[in-house]
């Protein structure tokens, strides 16, 4: 079940005393009460923590004067509280469940949301005008359709062309809306954007990865038609990757009080001995009205499962008229805090509330991760332990989607990469979709995320330039709080750019966040001629290298780039031997040897391969097909036969073996990458009989297996008496990461 929470009279004929069996509510409420409730007049509030079962929720609030509201609800069929005969029969009782639980999934009107949350969205994803013909841009006739989010390039009549294309469409806001302020917000247009409203010019956005948006509560028609038009330019392009022109990402309207949150960056700090942790929520608070606001500021902590909260303060903040306005929180998370990491990927919630005479003028919500990333000469720590880890770099594109990255696609991937192994990446040269950095919170991978800055001609390598600045100060801001981000890399491959690298690093760690790794990916780190002088290796937190060739291409730069940074462990953000081909069956050549020349330097962090997937370009050397063929799963995410290599190479056992009806696990050592402590893991077994239908299955718990622990064997239930059977070594958060099987064991 998920709700935000409920704040009404009609609910409170529900209502127990904050116990499930308490006594019935003092106050059974009317019949015109039960019909308003039948008829979902129900309102939402939220800052409830919700704690629901089969038959009953639970929902609770610290006020803002510190005290705890707590109401219990219960939902089974039995009975709800003595009520008057006339209300037991089927229909009317029928009516009332169907309304709780619309209205605990959230189907209200649109309205309601204004009211109990201070915010109110439209969306303007759908079905857009569209052409590329800039004379009938200014006509009202002889437009195309295109959908948004989309890609103009997905359409063969458009699939080769770079330059503008211009989209339209109309819409109207709700009456209700006047006299509030309103954001137009784009998350993303490819590359270049110019918008317009009603043919008045908003302005415009350079960078086709990151969110941007307008004010338009004066530029609006409340009541009537207004008409936005908004012109995509893809000429510019940096990178192999293709450039995807058009609205890329959703499109929408947000209405607010005069009094909002407009982020909520939250820095957790586990102490690892005490199972303790305090967490700092850092605010910026924004009052669009003239005169200075005093508000009641509230932040509450919940994690999945718990009956109350975990932590909760509030502050009383004075905000400035027509301005923004810094604010912060402390609180402190008492012993048995749970620990984020890629196979326990525990999340909790922040709820912050802003009031103004116990009327609620904005919530905000979001999920963070309590995690300690550490660096040092010996290596990456996560939560105490050294681990050695591997990965792959993602291009997220689709011929069929372009890069608007839709949530089948996302998922597909990550568990693909996930089944593969994967913990670490760089992951891409570009600032990530949302949604795929919400995938990777739930299911755990730990990243970099980059701004767009690629190559030694880039022209945005300026050393302070506001262009990069702003890219990164869009994608920070958004994208703060996902724990699986532990890095922010300035660009790829910028050879002899020192200046830039190092006012951009000084930039995030000063102005932006100084709670992460900062760096940029060097293809010279390892070259003639680069040292600690005019390398911006030196101001990375970790040596981040690309290499490409044979094994003997990895033995050598390691060493090298070790001896110029002592300090710094390495990781190969891309590693690759050559483009191996559409073919399900192509494997990449040598790349055991090369990985085993990978994972002998004791300072080596780990590597990902360049790439998870193949994907479409136009950059030299790309083969007929139009795509570069570097990935162990094709264009269309189907494995090739280097999956399978890849996924053997990043297991993290060094083996599992069937014999005797006995499974043995011999863990990784130290020496190997990958190298991480096993917990939760879990072997599932089948047997089957010689016409292979299975008679047979179970599953056996691992106990914990650190690196360089004995090898561990568990016999098989019946093994003795089948034709053959199979193992799988189950991930804590459901992957089936390697296996073994064996014919004909009786």
């Amino acid at each position: 079940m998920s709700m935000s929470g409920l704040n009404l009279n009609a609910c409170e004929l529900l209502q127990y005393h904050c116990g499930l069996n308490s006594g019935p509510c003092s106050s059974h409420g009317s019949i015109t009460q039960l019909l308003m409730a039948a008829s979902l007049k129900i309102y939402f509030e939220r800052g409830w923590v919700v704690t629901a079962s089969s038959n009953w929720f639970r929902l609770s609030r610290c006020l803002l004067n510190g005290s705890i509201k707590c109401r219990c609800y219960r939902i089974s069929q039995e009975a709800f509280f003595p009520m008057p005969a006339s209300f037991k029969s089927n229909s009317m009782r029928t009516a009332l469940y169907l309304a709780l639980l619309l209205a605990c999934v959230g189907l209200l009107p649109a309205q309601d949301s204004f009211y109990t949350t201070g915010e109110a969205r439209q969306s303007l994803d759908g079905q857009w005008d569209f052409t590329t013909d800039a004379s009938v841009a200014s006509q009202s006739d002889g437009w195309a359709k295109m959908s948004v989010p989309g890609n103009w390039d997905t359409h063969p009549e458009y699939s080769t062309y770079s330059g503008k294309g211009w989209y339209r469409r109309t819409f109207t806001v709700p009456d209700s809306w006047k006299g509030k302020p309103i954001r137009l917000r784009f998350e993303a247009v490819f590359q270049q954007a110019s918008i317009s409203l009603n043919g008045q010019d908003l302005g415009s956005h350079f960078g086709g990865y990151t969110p941007f948006e307008f004010d338009v509560t004066q530029k609006l028609i409340y009541g009537g038609t207004n008409t936005l038009v908004v012109c995509a330019d893809n000429t510019y392009h940096r990178g192999a990757w293709w450039p995807w022109g058009g609205i890329s990402r959703s499109v929408e309207l947000i209405a607010n009080n005069d009094t909002r949150v407009v982020w909520q960056h939250i820095d957790s700090d586990p102490d690892l001995s005490m199972g303790t942790a305090q967490v700092t929520i850092h605010y910026l608070l924004h009052n669009s009205a003239v005169t200075p606001k005093d508000v009641q500021l509230g932040a509450q902590i919940t994690y999945p499962g718990a009956p109350d909260f975990v932590a909760s303060q509030n502050a009383h903040v004075v905000l400035a008229g027509n301005a923004d306005s810094p604010a912060e929180i402390d609180l402190s998370l008492p012993s048995g805090v749970h620990l984020w990491d890629f196979d326990h990927p525990h999340l909790y919630t922040l709820t912050s509330t802003l009031q103004e005479n116990g009327q609620t003028l904005h919530t905000a919500k979001d999920r963070f991760g309590i995690r300690k990333i550490q660096v040092t000469a010996e290596g990456l720590f996560l939560n105490g332990e050294k681990i050695r880890v591997a990965g792959f770099n993602r291009v997220g594109d689709s011929n069929q989607y372009g890069n608007t990255e839709p949530d089948s696609l996302v998922r597909t991937d990550i568990d693909l990469m996930k089944s593969a192994g994967a913990v670490m990446s760089r992951l891409m040269h570009v600032p990530q979709a949302p949604k795929l950095l919400d995938y990777l919170d739930e299911k755990g991978m730990l990243i970099y995320c980059e701004v767009p800055v690629w190559g030694g001609g880039d022209p945005e390598m300026k050393p302070n330039n506001p262009v990069t600045k702003q890219w990164l100060r869009e994608m920070i801001d958004r994208d703060y709080n996902h724990p699986c981000i532990i890095g922010w890399s300035m660009g790829n491959e910028l050879s002899g750019q020192y200046a830039y690298v190092a006012s951009m690093a000084e930039y995030v760690r000063t102005k932006l966040d100084s709670s992460r790794l900062v760096g940029y990916v060097s293809n010279t780190a390892g070259e003639v001629g680069y040292n600690p002088k005019n390398d911006p290796v030196t101001v990375s937190d970790i040596a981040m290298i690309n290499k490409y060739g044979g094994p003997v291409a990895f033995a050598g730069p390691p060493a090298t780039v070790r001896n110029r940074w002592p300090d710094k462990p390495i990781f190969f953000s891309e590693y690759g031997v050559r483009q191996i081909g559409p073919s399900p069956n192509a494997r990449i050549p040598q790349i055991d040897e090369v990985w085993a020349t990978i994972e002998k330097q004791p300072y080596v962090i780990g590597g990902a391969l360049w790439s998870f997937n193949d994907y479409r370009s136009g950059f030299k050397n790309t083969p007929a097909s139009g795509n570069r063929e570097w990935g162990v799963v094709d264009i269309d995410r189907h494995p090739k036969g280097a999956y399978w290599q890849i996924r053997k190479l990043y297991s993290p056992v060094h083996s599992i073996t069937l014999a005797n009806g006995t499974v043995t696990v011999q863990p990784r050592t130290s020496e190997e990458i990958p190298s991480y402590a096993l917990r939760g893991y879990q072997i599932t077994w089948k047997l089957s009989d010689a016409t292979d239908s299975v008679t047979a299955q179970g599953t056996i718990a691992l106990p914990n297996l650190p690196p360089d622990a004995p090898a561990w064997s568990a016999p098989i239930p019946g093994a003795a008496s089948a034709a053959s059977m199979s193992v799988s070594l189950i991930s804590p958060t459901g992957y089936d990461v390697d296996g073994a099987s064996s014919s004909h064991s009786k």
